[in-house]
């Protein structure tokens, strides 16, 4: 079986480490463009880089590129457009995508019209009618809904606004993306690897691994830590950050007006050592507020955190809830003192962080082994012909 995997700009180690569990089994190509917003350095799956029309734009300058790609959803709907791929995917049985609106699904139905190639689509949109503002867009958009064989639902949320938009409840499965669990376990807390970043073993931590964007509520964390810090003036208590974002500054000169600059750490680890931060961290924080646009699709750092057994607070906020389950505490968006009320409650019990800790590789173990997930696709796609 031939697969070809079209992501766009969004190829991207979290989704391709299910993926690779197909090999070699399944043959699998996956196709990106030049402005692909994550490093794809580490994945085994083999890739493809096409052409695109930003291209040219995108050589000088990728915002220029980002913003001339809005230009083309605004008037022809063919944002991040990849050329040749009705040709590279002339030989597969199957054409995967992502999201029904990308113009490179579109193209995708496109194969399957001259082709015959089964059509499978990813969604981890959970906003119903979500890219609909402009005609082009929304005509493929609805060719895309109807023509497709299979959705990937990553979510119950995002399978719900299929059906909404019209897509056939038989043609949709709810299936999340993996991780590796071998990787991402319970262990002690990692003291010489945290030296390496000035982290300390008496420290509590609490760490946040997210963007540092408004939408990713990283000011409401650092609200409810000085509340903390307040609360208990002789414990040492550290808020670690790490993520980049526009965000950053602000909050770097908030930390420092406000006297915390001694135990907020901003720090970059390498993903391939991501894991060990889980580890470290006596309570993980995600404070995902909706904006206009989007809400949170999934949150990996949420099922990282989970099968570390990782304590989590997060919010009531996009299809979070259902990522986590009953094993995180849930706070409403866009309050700090909620998740300071929350981070209080572990802080005071210990036996309810080793109750989450528990329940949260349980869930993990259950819903997101990426080896499990492999075989659930596999199957799907074995189910097409």
């Amino acid at each position: 079986m031939k697969v070809g995997l079209i992501r766009g700009a969004y190829l991207s180690q979290f989704e391709m480490q299910t993926y690779e569990h197909l090999l070699p089994e399944v043959q699998l190509e996956a196709y990106h463009i030049r402005i692909n917003r994550f490093p794809v350095d580490d994945i085994h799956v083999p890739i493809r880089r096409m052409h695109s029309i930003d291209d040219p734009i995108t050589m000088v300058s990728s915002k220029l590129g980002f913003y001339f790609n809005l230009f083309l959803q605004a008037t022809c709907g063919l944002d991040y457009y990849h050329f040749g791929l009705l040709n590279a995917l002339a030989d597969k049985d199957i054409a995967h995508t992502m999201e029904t609106f990308n113009a490179f699904s579109y193209q995708a139905l496109q194969a399957k019209r001259r082709y015959g190639t089964k059509l499978v689509v990813t969604v981890w949109e959970n906003r119903p009618y979500a890219a609909e503002r402009f005609a082009a867009k929304r005509r493929m958009k609805y060719e895309v809904i109807q023509g497709a064989d299979l959705f990937l639902a990553m979510t119950p949320r995002a399978a719900r606004c299929l059906t909404l938009e019209g897509a056939d409840e038989r043609k949709t499965k709810v299936l999340p993306m993996g991780i590796n669990l071998k990787r991402f376990r319970p262990r002690a807390k990692p003291i010489e690897w945290m030296k390496r970043f000035g982290l300390h073993e008496e420290e509590f931590i609490i760490l946040s691994v997210a963007a540092l964007l408004w939408e990713k509520g990283v000011h409401e964390i650092l609200h409810a830590f000085k509340q903390l810090t307040l609360d208990y003036p002789h414990r040492r208590l550290r808020l670690v950050y790490a993520g980049s974002g526009g965000e950053k500054e602000p909050l770097q000169d908030l930390a420092r007006r406000i006297g915390l600059q001694e135990h907020v750490s901003f720090l970059k680890f390498p993903y391939e050592e991501i894991h060990y931060a889980y580890n470290m961290a006596d309570i993980f924080v995600l404070a995902s507020a909706p904006r206009k646009g989007w809400l949170e699709q999934f949150g990996y750092v949420l099922a990282e955190a989970l099968a570390s057994g990782t304590p989590i607070v997060t919010t009531l906020s996009g299809s979070i809830p259902e990522v986590v389950g009953d094993a995180a505490m849930l706070v409403p968006p866009s309050d700090f003192l909620a998740l300071r009320d929350a981070m209080n409650d572990l802080i005071l019990n210990p036996e309810k962080s080793e109750e989450l800790s528990q329940k949260g590789r349980a869930w993990a173990e259950k819903h997101y082994d990426s080896q499990k997930n492999a075989l659930k696709i596999r199957k799907a796609y074995e189910e097409l012909f």
